[in-house]
Parts: C-alpha cells; sequence; structure tokens
C-alpha cells in the first residue's frame, strides 16, 4: 500500500490538532466576569452554529496531516476510489522468452529461473494492490510452435490467458514449474500474438514486459520484432526486463555424425565431432568424453530407472589442445560394433555457463550386409569384375556389399518391389533401357535408392533420351549429345582429367591435389546437354539429331524433384566425366565413360578405387535413416506394414525415473509412407509404413507433453510385434545449433534499435519499487490535489470561526445595536481570539 512504509508512523500527526484543541480545553477556568456573561447569553443562541464551524475546521486539519503523511510515505491504495468511480481495470501481459540460452548459469541462477522469480515477484505486489489486474503468460517456444502451426488466437498459446490475479499462489505454479525450453527463438511470435491479444482486449491500462536476456544475435537488429513492438505501442506500456548476468565463456558441440558412408555391422565407422568456443578468448586442453549405448539382440526391454535401456561402453576421450576464440574444429574417431541395429554414439563437454550444448548425441543404425545389383552386358564382364572387386575384395577386407552381377536382360522384368532388395544399382555400358524398366528405377531412386551409371559406347543416345530425361523424369543430369574426343591437352597440363567441385565423391584425394590423377588417361567420353555448364563454353560443336531430345526435358519442370548438378571431375578442356545429383529422395551418379578400357585406363588407377568406395558410400547414405533429429521437428517411426502391434511406448530423454508414454497408432500421424525403396536399409523388402508425432500438433491437441517430445537426447520407442516380441529403437534429439553465443546487446543499443517503439528497461533488482512507483503516480497527483485544496478549506474556515473586530469606520459611526452576538468595539482588547479558533465552547475568562 506505501512505497516507504516506515513513514507510516508519521500518521500519529493527525492526532496533534485534536490534542491542542484538548489542551486548550483543560486551561480553561471559570472566573465571574460581567462583559462574558453578556457574551454568553449571545452565545447560548449561537452554540450549534458555532460547534458546527469550530468542528469542520477540526476536521479539516486533521485530513490535512493524513494526506501529508500518506503523500510523504507513497500511498499507492487508489485502486479501490478509482475502481468504485470508473470500474478501471489493468491487463498485464507477461512474455517470457525460454529459448535454450536463458539457461545460461552465469550468475548464481539461470537467466530463466531469474524471469520466473521476476514473475512471481510481480504476481504478489500485484495481489496486493487494489483494483483488478489480469495476467497474461506466454512463453516464446510456445507460440513459436504454434505459429508454426498456423495457429492465430493468442490464448491457445499462452499459459495463462487474461486471468484475475488473486492472493492464490497456485495461478502461476504451472509456469513457476517450467525449465528454458530446447528451442532456438526469438520474441518475435509471442509479441506477434500478444499484440493480436491485445486487440480485443477491453481493459482501461495495459502493460506488456519481455522479460529475455538480450542476446545480441537476437537484439542487434530487430527490423520484424520492432514491427511487431509497433502495433501496441499506443496501447500499452512496454516494459523491458533483463534476467541474464554479464557474458561468460561458452563451448558447444555443434555437431556429432556419422561421416557418409556404408554402415554395416562389423565395419568400422568414423564419427565426426564439431567443438566452437563462442568465448571471449582462447582455451586450452578441452576434454571431449565419448561412449557409445549399444542396442543388441539383448535389448529387448525399457529401463526406465536407468538414463537409457542400452549397453554403455566408454571410448577414449578425445583432446583438443587449443581453441581459439569463434573458432570450430573438427575431430574424428573410429567406432567398430558387431551386432546389426540402432546404436548410439554421445559425445559431451566440461560443464560451463551453458549446459545444454556440452552434450550431443547420434544414433548409428548398422544394418547386416547388403546387396547391390550390377548389371553389365559386356561378355568378358570386365565393368562388373571392376566394380565387384572392389565392392566385395574377399578375404579379411569386408566392405559391407555383395554384388549381384546380371546382364540386361534382367532389366526387362525389374519391378520396384524387387529393386527394393539392393542397396544400389550399378549400370555398366548398358545399351538400351526400356519403359519399364526406367519407371521401376524412377520409383527406386526416388523412395531413397541408389543409381550408378557407367556410359560406354554401347549406350543408344536415343533410347535414353527418350526414356531416361524427360518432363518428369530426370534419371541422367541431362540429355545425351554426343562421343567426344579429348582435344590436346593444354601446355604443361600432364593429366586427362582434373577435379573441379569440392564432393565427397573426391575428398580423401582433395589434398593431394589433380597431380593424383597423372597417369589417368581419357580418349573420348559422352557429351551431355548441361545447359549451365563450362562444357558449353569450350567451343565443342554438338550433332544432335532434331527429335532425339524431347523439349519438355530441356527445362526442368517445377515438380520434378531434382538437386543441382555437380561435377567432381572434368577432362581438361572442359568436358564433364563424373556427374551427381539428388532426385527424390535417392541419389544418381554419372560416369561418361564406359569401364571396359577402350575409352579409359582409370580402372587401373588406385584412385579409381576411393572414387568407387565413395561412390557406393553415397549411393547407400540415401537410403540410410536419419541419425539425428531436431527438438522441433516431428519425431518419425517406420514400422513394416503389418507386423507390429497398434500400442507403441515412447520413453523420453531424461534423467531417471523416466515415465513411459503410450501410444496408438490413432495417436500419430501417419504420412502416408508405404515407399518400397526404404526396404533395403531396414532389411526388410515389404512395404514400410511411417508414423510421425509433431511437436506443433501436441500444442493443438494436448495429448502429449510437449516438453516430452522436445528434451534433448536419447529417447527410446518401444515397438511389440504381433507375436509378441518386443524391441528397443533409440531415436537421438538434438538442439538446433544458433543459441550458444551469449554475447549480449546494451540496454542502450536495444532501446535505439527499437524505435520509433516507446519502451523502458525495468531494473529486476529494483523490480518492487520501480513498478509501484509508475503505479502510484496518479494517486500522488490526486493526493497532491487534495492537500492543496484541503489546505485552501481550512484557512477559509480557521477565518470563519475566528472573531474579527470591526473596522474603524463601523466604530465611528455610532454604536451598534444590542442584538445575539454583538459586542461593543470596547470589549475587543478583552476577547481572545486564538481560544475561539480553538474551539473554546465555555465561555469562561481564559486567565
Amino acid at each position: 500500500m506505501f512505497l516507504f512504509p516506515v513513514l507510516t508512523i508519521g500518521f500519529l500527526f493527525v492526532a496533534v490538532p485534536l490534542l491542542v484543541h484538548l489542551i486548550n480545553m483543560l486551561r480553561h477556568r471559570r472566573q465571574p466576569w460581567a462583559a462574558m456573561d453578556f457574551l454568553l447569553a449571545s452565545y447560548r443562541k449561537q452554540r450549534k452554529w458555532v460547534v458546527l464551524r469550530q468542528l469542520l475546521l477540526l476536521l479539516s486539519r486533521l485530513a490535512l496531516a493524513a494526506l501529508l503523511i500518506a503523500l510523504l510515505a507513497g500511498w499507492t491504495g487508489g485502486g479501490k476510489l478509482m475502481q468504485m468511480l470508473g470500474g478501471k481495470t489493468v491487463h498485464h501481459v507477461v512474455l517470457l522468452d525460454d529459448s535454450y540460452s536463458m539457461g545460461d548459469s552465469s550468475g548464481n541462477t539461470t537467466a530463466y529461473q531469474s524471469a520466473l522469480q521476476t514473475l512471481q515477484d510481480l504476481t504478489r505486489q500485484l495481489a496486493q494492490e487494489d483494483g483488478e489486474h489480469r495476467l497474461t503468460v506466454m512463453r516464446s517456444s510456445r507460440a513459436a510452435l504454434a505459429t508454426r502451426g498456423g495457429i492465430q488466437r493468442g490464448d491457445t498459446a499462452a499459459d495463462l490467458s487474461s486471468q484475475t490475479i488473486t492472493g492464490d499462489s497456485r495461478l502461476i505454479r504451472r509456469v513457476m514449474a517450467t525449465a528454458a525450453s530446447p528451442l532456438r527463438t526469438d520474441m518475435t511470435a509471442a509479441v506477434e500474438m500478444a499484440a493480436q491479444l491485445l486487440e480485443n482486449d477491453s481493459a482501461d491500462e495495459r502493460h506488456v514486459y519481455l522479460l529475455s536476456d538480450f542476446r545480441r544475435r537476437d537484439w542487434s537488429a530487430p527490423e520484424r520484432l520492432t514491427q511487431q513492438l509497433r502495433r501496441i505501442d499506443g496501447d500499452a506500456e512496454i516494459r523491458l526486463v533483463d534476467c541474464a548476468g554479464a557474458a561468460a565463456g561458452n563451448l558447444a558441440i555443434t555437431d556429432l555424425s556419422p561421416q557418409q558412408d556404408v554402415w554395416v555391422a562389423g565395419v568400422p565407422v568414423v564419427i565426426r565431432a564439431k567443438v566452437k568456443n563462442y568465448g571471449s578468448g582462447p582455451v586450452n586442453n578441452v576434454t571431449i568424453g565419448v561412449r557409445m549405448v549399444l542396442y543388441g539382440d539383448d535389448v529387448t526391454t525399457p529401463e526406465p530407472g536407468l538414463p537409457q535401456s542400452g549397453r554403455v561402453e566408454s571410448l577414449p576421450a578425445i583432446v583438443i589442445e587449443s581453441l581459439q576464440s569463434g573458432e570450430e574444429v573438427t575431430k574424428t574417431f573410429q567406432v567398430f560394433v558387431a551386432q546389426p541395429g540402432t546404436h548410439a554414439i554421445e559425445a559431451w563437454l566440461p560443464e560451463d555457463a551453458l549446459a545444454i550444448d556440452n552434450r550431443r548425441i547420434c544414433t548409428l543404425p548398422l544394418s547386416e550386409t547388403q546387396k547391390v545389383l550390377v548389371i553389365d552386358d559386356d561378355p568378358d564382364g570386365r565393368g562388373a569384375y571392376h566394380v565387384g572387386s572392389v565392392l566385395n575384395p574377399g578375404g579379411q577386407v569386408n566392405i559391407g556389399a555383395v554384388p549381384q552381377v546380371e546382364s540386361s536382360s534382367f532389366l526387362r522384368s525389374i519391378t520396384p518391389e524387387s529393386l527394393a532388395g539392393f542397396r544400389a544399382v550399378y549400370l555398366i555400358d548398358v545399351p538400351t533401357i526400356g519403359e519399364g524398366a526406367a519407371a521401376a528405377l524412377d520409383q527406386y531412386v526416388r523412395s531413397g535408392g541408389g543409381l550408378a551409371w557407367f556410359l560406354g559406347e554401347s549406350v543408344d543416345r536415343t533410347v535414353y533420351n527418350q526414356t531416361l530425361v524427360s518432363a518428369d523424369r530426370r534419371l541422367l543430369p541431362a540429355a545425351l549429345l554426343q562421343i567426344q574426343p579429348l582435344r590436346d591437352r593444354p601446355d604443361g597440363v600432364t593429366a586427362d582429367v582434373r577435379m573441379d567441385d569440392s564432393s565427397d565423391l573426391l575428398l580423401p584425394l582433395a589434398s593431394a591435389g589433380d597431380g593424383v590423377f597423372s597417369l589417368v588417361r581419357f580418349s573420348d567420353s559422352w557429351l551431355l546437354d548441361l545447359k549451365d555448364d563450362d562444357a558449353n563454353d569450350t567451343g565443342i560443336s554438338t550433332d544432335v539429331v532434331s527429335g532425339d531430345v524431347d523439349d519438355a526435358a530441356a527445362t526442368e519442370s517445377e515438380n520434378l524433384e531434382m538437386g543441382p548438378v555437380r561435377v567432381p571431375l572434368r577432362r581438361t578442356d572442359g568436358v564433364p566425366v563424373v556427374m551427381q545429383h539428388d532426385y527424390g529422395r535417392g541419389r544418381v551418379v554419372t560416369v561418361a565413360a564406359g569401364l571396359d578400357g577402350q575409352w579409359t585406363n582409370w580402372t587401373g588407377d588406385p584412385t579409381f578405387v576411393v572414387f568407387l568406395l565413395q561412390t557406393n558410400a553415397y549411393l547407400w547414405s540415401a537410403a540410410s535413416p536419419p541419425t539425428a533429429r531436431s527438438v522441433d521437428d516431428p519425431m518419425r517411426v517406420s514400422l513394416p506394414a503389418d507386423r507390429y502391434a497398434p500400442v507403441l511406448t515412447w520413453l523420453p530423454a531424461n534423467e531417471p525415473p523416466r515415465l513411459p508414454i503410450e501410444l496408438s497408432r490413432d495417436d500419430l500421424a501417419d504420412d502416408g509412407s508405404t515407399d518400397a525403396g526404404s526396404g533395403a536399409a531396414s532389411g526388410d523388402g515389404g512395404r514400410q509404413q511411417t508414423l510421425e508425432l509433431d511437436p506443433v500438433g501436441a500444442i493443438v491437441d494436448g495429448r502429449v507433453d510437449v516438453t516430452d517430445l522436445m528434451r534433448p537426447g536419447l529417447g527410446e520407442w518401444m515397438l511389440t510385434a504381433l507375436d509378441g516380441q518386443t524391441e528397443m529403437r533409440p531415436v537421438a534429439t538434438t538442439i538446433r545449433v544458433g543459441e550458444s553465443d551469449l554475447q549480449r546487446s546494451k540496454h542502450a543499443e536495444v532501446l535505439r534499435d527499437l524505435q520509433p517503439v516507446d519502451a523502458e528497461f525495468i531494473d529486476r533488482g529494483r523490480w518492487n519499487d520501480q513498478t509501484r512507483q509508475a503505479g502510484s503516480s496518479l494517486v500522488s497527483l490526486v493526493l497532491l490535489g487534495l492537500l492543496v485544496l484541503f489546505f485552501a478549506i481550512e484557512q477559509a474556515l480557521a477565518y470563519w470561526a475566528s472573531y474579527h473586530a470591526a473596522a474603524p469606520s463601523s466604530i465611528k459611526s455610532g454604536p451598534r445595536s444590542g442584538g445575539v452576538g454583538s459586542t461593543p468595539a470596547s470589549w475587543s482588547n478583552r476577547s481572545t481570539t486564538g481560544s475561539q479558533a480553538t474551539g473554546d465552547l465555555t465561555g469562561d475568562r481564559v486567565g
């Protein structure tokens, strides 16, 4: 009720005028006096009127004393009076920044805990104040997810929506139990929803509070946020509350993933870990802890009492000797797992200011040895021999692929279902491709399969262009033009080919440069109609027959799911030799030369082995399941159709004990995916059904707590087959990179960038005083006005209740009549004006 409660002791001063009046009454004593007897006779006739004047004077002096003390003590309790007069209500909208940088613990507590404490202080204060106060609380993460889901109403995304504040602490209990979310987000969506909420609000006053950590990445140039704040600037007071402490150094693991390769049980896999220094100074001797969580055939039941159900196996730690400010380094290590299945790799850093980015996890899906289809029409099988000997060298070397060599007649009867059993398809100098085979290959690649072409002199250009390159099919990167002989090499150039693009297909050879191809020779290769390629600038003339190429294939269709064409290897005259492009969910590699030794000797060079191994890894990885999901992405699980029970159990990533969540297939959205192409990845050639659980949908229907879906770490699905057998599938959930930089914007810079929005910063350390002073300004003005008014009334009453001698001119005019209330002028020196002013009601002379 008061800004300065100590000064309320001054209300005792209100009794001073009353005490003075009583003291004056005690000083009276009776003494015979003829003149006073005359006055008493007059007084008896006007007693009630005199008492009324003196009582009003006394009350005005009491009111003056009370108003003076209330003004000095900072009285803020005018709410009920204002409410009685005009029905005034105040709406407080609190927007909580709960992006994961709010987990910064540079101070004694996290920034998000400080924001919650600020919210609690505000609620307690408003509960003590008079008037009607309504509270709306909205977290930025819920607002961002709701916006992504197409939700426009702010009350749907708010944790509290226009709730009347009472003394009950349960009002904000649910909000106080929350923690900083793992999302990378800003305040734009929350402000936009708050603006929409306030447009239809009927409150007399509106206050919007932005509780954030004001990191530089979000607040250095907040154009979109400023645009949304301008919508509420004229209707509400905008107050900014800084909840973070001084920025501290922070290290983060920005990526942990298996290197693109053949992921097969019994074959070593390289894992890459990236660490970045977001601090302002260098750090030395950074240790990265690493471990594996194995999910073999023996792991079939969940362990809610443990952080994970799999078997943990520690790996040697990795040390980074030095890491400069802003520097990011990549460390690699190998893991070897003999059992197939989906396993997990976890890496972590020592604890620092921001804990959530110190750990990262990924899964490692390992399959059994997979088959690859090799089609070669050469009677000697030279091309198939070169591919097979690299992919399956025999002995103790295991690449993970088992080539199945067939002739082109095999293509006449292929279907998407028969191709689903192969992880990749290699077509070596196949003369023609029929429409049926082309359609099956098209669906296979779109569904995630890998396809490699080796185009020799037996290829029928016309048939290839008609069946493989069209407006709705692009199994080749472009139409075939002609066989192009190699022109003379430039002076000083000894190799026939050069690396031309940063591609994983030749990444191991990149450090050696073009000299590694010095022994590779090309006499001829196919020239393709790459519209944006440098081959068009080489001056090569083409003799394409009119009608060979479908005109619709000259330009890419809008509905064609084709990525850009990359050229890892070219001839020295600029003609592309190796091309790669993504198509649908699959990948295609095209080599513009055969493997029979007629055009090139590349198959006898060691670089061909490296190229083919990298190509096989590139083709296989298209069908590989993802190794991690971001916290706000849908969570998907692929199941062979009609093999599993309709009930699934989800164990979220958390410290034990973990609470299992049972879900039916009705709770999960079916994305309609029944692709046969994913069968090779799963080891099941049957149809796959993919179910998903979206955090955005969880915001709307509320059937699942969205926090359990977005918690980073290692979660687990428990699947039950129709025969009663259970299976555990780990799911790695990771945060998005972008919130680890803890550098902060200065308050003056934030206010400058928000202009012309009228906003002010409130120090959360003096939150109560500042807020209450702002809320009591109107009351103080009213008190000051009343003080001046009552002072004027007191002076008028004092003058009215006092005795005043008649003017000299009136005395000279003759004696007055002896009516009641008349007093001779000669008695004026005997009367006591002060006693009348203080309420002398006895009429006795003051001694």
